[in-house]
C-alpha cells in the first residue's frame, strides 16, 4: 500500500512526465496525442477537485485544448496535488471521500485509492501518447520511472 512519502514521490514522477510529453508534443504536432493529453491533465483537475467533494456530473473529459493550454494546466495541477500531500500523513490518506461521477453516480473512496487511479490513469493514457507518436514516425520522449530515478535521485 502507498504510503504518503511514496505518493509524493509518485506524484513528482507524474509531474515530470507529463512536462516531458508537453515538450515532445511542442516539437511533434500530433492532433490526437494532443487530444490524449488534454484528457489525462483535465481528468487529473477534475480528481483533484473530487477530492473536495465537487460533483462531476456532467463532466466533459475530452475537451479541445492548445498544447499552451495543456502547458499551464500541468504546472497548475501538479502545485495543486504537491500542496496537497504536503498536509497529508499515512492516517490522512486513509479517509474517504464522497462524490459523484459524471454520470451522476455516487461513490465513496479513500483519498489513496483516488490519488493511486490518478497516478495509474495517466500512466496509461501517456502510454496511448507513446504508441500513438510512434505510429506517426516520432520519437516519443523517455518517460520510465527508472530513467527518472536516475535523472532525480542521484543528481
Amino acid at each position: 500500500m502507498y504510503s504518503v512519502d511514496h505518493l509524493r514521490q509518485l506524484f513528482e514522477y507524474n509531474d515530470w512526465a507529463n512536462r516531458r510529453m508537453i515538450v515532445s508534443l511542442k516539437e511533434n504536432q500530433s492532433k490526437r496525442s494532443l487530444e490524449i493529453l488534454a484528457h489525462l491533465l483535465i481528468t487529473e483537475k477534475e480528481y483533484f477537485e473530487r477530492l473536495y467533494g465537487k460533483d462531476s456530473a456532467g463532466f466533459d473529459f475530452w475537451p479541445a485544448m492548445t498544447i499552451q493550454e495543456c502547458s499551464a494546466l500541468a504546472k497548475e495541477i501538479a502545485g495543486q496535488y504537491e500542496m496537497l500531500l504536503k498536509r497529508f500523513d499515512d492516517e490522512a490518506i486513509g479517509l474517504y471521500v464522497k462524490y459523484k461521477t459524471s454520470e451522476g453516480v455516487p461513490y465513496e473512496n479513500t483519498f489513496r485509492e483516488m490519488l493511486s487511479h490518478v497516478l495509474i490513469h495517466s500512466s496509461t493514457h501517456r502510454g496511448n501518447i507513446m504508441l500513438k507518436l510512434r505510429e506517426e514516425g516520432f520519437e516519443p520522449p523517455k518517460i520510465d520511472y527508472i530513467i527518472y530515478l536516475r535523472e532525480t535521485k542521484y543528481v
